[in-house]
């Protein structure tokens, strides 16, 4: 009986070594991966049609952003008190008549966004606290740039 376990045993092994590489050839071709970082940058439209950016996480990424800031009228960026930025904010923006034109979760510290000329106010949340701007004036001969900042616990500071 020990010579039929040990050609059982012997099968089982042989069976499992023979399934690793059939399971990597299963699996599909290898991935490559790559040392350099990918782009976080998120740019799109809203609903109403309004061109945005959104990123800025690493210089690079920032750098990318900087040469494609002259496309928007509004430039957010977020951070903690203590200077470090933060991501992931909730940004509402809302026409002077009340209309919710930009409603979009950020992808890093920075948000650009393209308005017509008029007055907005922006609603910006981390952490379901709010730093709100009201009546902000968006002129289509310049930029308008403001910084929005919470006291934030370093556990929810973004490592940008």
């Amino acid at each position: 009986m020990t010579e039929r376990l040990k050609a059982h045993s012997k099968m089982l092994r042989s069976l499992f070594l023979l399934g690793i590489p059939l399971a990597f050839l299963l699996s599909g071709p290898p991935r490559v991966f790559s040392s350099e970082p990918v782009s976080g940058i998120l740019k799109g439209k809203t609903d109403q049609g309004y061109s945005f950016m959104s990123g800025g996480v690493g210089m690079e990424e920032r750098d990318r952003m900087k040469k494609q800031a002259n496309q928007y009228d509004l430039q957010l960026s977020f951070a903690a008190r203590s200077g470090d930025y933060v991501s992931d904010v909730r940004v509402v923006i809302d026409d002077e008549h009340g209309n919710q034109i930009v409603n979009k979760t950020t992808a890093g510290p920075w948000f650009y966004v393209e308005l017509p000329t008029g007055k907005y106010d922006v609603k910006a949340t981390l952490n379901h606290r709010t730093e709100e701007i009201n009546n902000l004036e968006i002129s289509k001969d310049q930029r308008t740039v403001r910084l929005l900042h919470w006291d934030v616990p370093d556990s929810r500071i973004a490592g940008l």
